[in-house]
């Protein structure tokens, strides 16, 4: 039996999804567990590198908290593709940050 690429999309979610160990799953739903756990790897290495940065204009604020610096040490958001919020202060490292968003996909 040969499944496409979208039927494993949505097989890997539910897996993930689930609280099965990846053979019980795989015995469950009829399938190869080494199948399985190839389009697991597969899936997740796109994931990790599909993170990607975006251009972002930044203005200057006039309110006089950001004149002063009263700002300092304060949070920015970011939303990955996958959902998931990152919080960071506004003076981390960029490349940390980068890093960080990559392993969270």
């Amino acid at each position: 039996m040969r499944h496409g690429r979208e039927f494993w999309v949505s097989t890997v979610a539910e897996f993930e999804q689930g609280e099965l160990t990846q053979k019980s799953f795989a015995q469950r739903r009829g399938i190869a567990l080494a199948t399985l756990q190839w389009w697991i790897a597969k899936l997740r290495r796109e994931r990790k590198s599909s993170v990607s940065l975006v251009p972002v204009r930044v203005i200057a604020s006039t309110a006089p908290s950001a004149r002063t610096g009263a700002d300092a040490g304060r949070a920015i958001e970011i939303k990955l593709r996958t959902g998931v919020r990152l919080r960071v202060t506004t003076g981390a490292d960029l490349d940390y940050v980068v890093a960080l968003a990559q392993r969270l996909g």
